[in-house]
Order: C-alpha cells, then sequence, then structure tokens
C-alpha cells in the first residue's frame, strides 16, 4: 500500500507536504493529518474543510493527489468552510460480523449438553440405550447474576460501659463507562443508541421499534438520503421524540491506540466539552480501539 508521511511529527498539516510529495498538503487519514494514501481512497480526508470530510474518488484523481491541487477551490479559501456537496465522498463502509459461528457453537452446546442428559438418565431418547449409571447426588453451581449489593451492618447490642458512635467511612461506587458499540444505549436526557440498517428496515420500521418518530431520526444525523441503505449507520434517539436544541450528529470509528477524548478533540479540530458532553464520556477518558462515537455537525 502506497502512502506519504510527513516527518516534523505535528498533529497539524504541514504546508510543505504537498510541495515534497506533489498532492495536496491538507489530504490526510480521518485520525492521522500527516498520512494519505498516494491513490484515490475514501480514507483519504480534506482538512482544510470544517468539519474534516472524504473527499470524493474523482477529485482525489484529478486534483488533490496531482499537482494542481492548487486550482482546488477548497484549498483556494483562506477560512475552513464544510466541503462542498459536490466534491464530497462517502466514509469508509464496515463490515457486518459473521454471525454463523456463535450459532454453530450454541447448536453444539445444545448437542452435548443432550448427550450427557441421556448418559445420566435424567432425559431419555426413544430407540437409544446407555450402560447404567448410578446417580450421585451433585450440588448444581448457579452463576450468580453480577449486581453490586451494599450491604449495611444490623444494629447489635455491646456491652460496654458507654456507648460511643462509630463512624462508617462509605466509598462510591464508580460508574462503569462501556465503549460505545452497534446497539449499546448511552447518555440521558435523551437516551441515545446506535443502529446499523439492517435488511428490511425502514424510517417508519425504526421508530416505531426504539419508540420514537421518523422526524426526531433525521434530525439527529447528519446528510441521510431519503431511503435507507443496507448498513447505513444511525444515531437514534430511544423512546422520546424530543431532540430540540440538539445538532445532527455523524459517527466515526476510533483506529488510534492510546487517544484520550480531548486528544481526539484536538486532532480532529472539535469542541472537547461538546463531544464529552453528547457522548456521556468523562474526563480523559481512554478510546479503545474499534469504539465509535458520535460527532456533532
Amino acid at each position: 500500500m502506497a502512502f506519504f508521511k510527513a516527518s516534523n511529527g505535528s498533529t497539524e498539516p504541514s504546508q510543505n507536504k504537498g510541495n515534497e510529495n506533489g498532492f495536496c498538503p491538507f489530504i490526510g487519514f480521518a485520525d492521522d493529518p500527516e498520512t494519505a494514501l498516494a491513490y484515490p481512497s475514501p480514507s483519504n480526508f480534506c482538512y482544510h474543510s470544517k468539519p474534516i470530510a472524504p473527499v470524493s474518488l474523482n477529485h482525489q484523481r484529478k486534483v488533490c493527489l496531482t499537482l494542481g491541487y492548487g486550482f482546488c477551490p477548497v484549498y483556494q479559501n483562506e477560512t475552513q468552510e464544510p466541503l462542498p456537496r459536490e466534491l464530497r465522498g462517502t466514509l469508509p463502509s464496515r463490515h457486518k460480523p459473521n454471525t454463523r459461528i456463535p450459532f454453530v457453537i450454541l447448536i453444539l452446546v445444545i448437542l452435548a449438553g443432550w448427550i450427557v442428559l441421556s448418559l445420566l438418565g435424567i432425559i431419555r431418547i426413544p430407540g437409544l440405550s446407555f450402560p447404567h449409571v448410578a446417580r450421585q447426588a451433585t450440588a448444581t453451581f448457579v452463576e450468580p447474576t453480577p449486581h453490586v449489593v451494599v450491604f449495611m451492618p444490623s444494629p447489635t447490642a455491646t456491652p460496654v460501659a458507654t456507648t460511643q458512635p462509630t463512624a462508617t467511612e462509605t466509598k462510591a461506587l464508580a460508574t462503569p463507562f462501556l465503549p460505545h458499540a452497534i446497539e449499546t444505549p448511552f447518555g440521558d436526557n435523551p437516551k441515545l443508541v446506535i443502529h446499523q440498517v439492517q435488511a428490511g428496515e425502514g424510517y417508519i420500521f425504526l421508530a416505531e421499534r426504539f419508540g420514537t418518530t421518523v422526524e426526531a431520526i433525521k434530525a439527529l444525523n447528519y446528510e441521510l438520503p431519503e431511503s435507507l441503505w443496507v448498513n447505513t449507520i444511525l444515531v437514534i434517539p430511544i423512546n422520546t421524540d424530543s431532540v430540540d436544541g440538539l445538532p445532527k450528529f455523524s459517527v466515526r470509528e476510533i483506529t488510534t491506540e492510546g487517544l484520550t477524548i480531548e486528544d481526539y478533540a484536538q486532532q480532529m479540530q472539535l469542541d472537547a466539552g461538546l463531544l464529552k458532553r453528547y457522548n456521556a464520556l468523562p474526563d480523559e477518558y481512554l478510546l479503545e480501539m474499534g469504539e465509535l462515537i458520535i460527532i456533532p455537525n
């Protein structure tokens, strides 16, 4: 794979990168402005637009990755503006995970359990007999459901001359912050979920499923088509249609390891406070590879 990499170590696009490599200095990866593929690719983003956006393959081929990048209307702008629709590309598609393997494993586990129960004589399969096995009483282990329970001590009488109050230290239980993923609700007022459109799903179906309206779904998502496509990524409010005051969102996947939410906001030229607020994440939250976050537009 051919790519260009600047050597200055900065998180901002280098003005000399285009002159040295023969392509626009404002082209780069979504999470690495100093690196770009040397051929047209959905992974090449324009950093002279705000917010940064993928560039169409045709525009990359004719302008961005040639010595004629100086004629680009976006390059000639002195201020950063949204990338024009006719120059905007599409985000790299996400691959749908293979769900057959867990299904096969489930079938094998059920068959194994059926055979074990038949050997123990708990169930009988017509026409199938096994040598008699003496049954012994065994203890059944039930895996407990993971709940956090705080036990308070019961008051007991202690034979002492003078009863003194005992100070009890109470520790606050930390609220876990799960990495954002498909179908994992997050936030509050309203609660949101990132959903990947499946075959046969449309706006009305999704609105009824998540307890909202078609208008609310369209109000929360940046540049949605009139008809949904399979694998389209949406931000959907749960059990509410009140989305007044919220911006339109787009969804991005974290592809760089070791970034905090503040590092990512600085790299993407975004407001860190708004990014943490809409994603319901704390200060200094460490992002994980493959995690999904919503970007206000």
